[in-house]
């Protein structure tokens, strides 16, 4: 499970807060990802609306094959049925629905020459794992 994950530098958690949650069902953000969400989110800041009021929403989208699609987005409303959690300086917001479905998901950010951006793992995906493993023991 994502046990391998733990007390490891490069990886940041959040734990859901949900009755009976283990930590196999921790959100999972490496710090590549959360430095491209603040850059992201202080540039928002600074070109939009110079205050602090924006944070990081994970949602999903539907699809019309009704498969699940992983978003991030910054938004400045919260409603009565979002969940808050504090990572560092990152408000992360996440609609209670959509909280499940994030439970146990590792966030990525991915760059080459043909695109970049924010990936979605499970991480019970062994693939997931010895990829992370693997990524780990050669950047020790």
């Amino acid at each position: 499970m994502n046990i391998i994950f733990r007390n490891i530098d490069g990886f940041e958690y959040i734990h859901p807060n949900v009755d009976g949650a283990e930590v196999s069902e921790d959100i999972i953000l490496t710090k590549i990802a959360v430095e491209k969400i603040t850059e992201q989110l202080n540039k928002i800041i600074t070109d939009v609306d110079n205050s602090n009021n924006y944070f990081v929403r994970l949602y999903l989208i539907s699809t019309p094959s009704k498969a699940k699609q992983y978003s991030i987005k910054f938004d400045n409303e919260i409603n009565d049925f979002d969940r808050i959690f504090e990572l560092g300086i990152l408000k992360i917001i996440i609609d209670r629905k959509d909280l499940f479905y994030f439970m146990g998901i590792l966030i990525d950010y991915v760059e080459d020459e043909n695109e970049d951006g924010f990936v979605f793992f499970d991480i019970s995906d062994p693939k997931v794992i010895d990829y992370y493993s693997n990524y780990l023991k050669g950047n020790s």
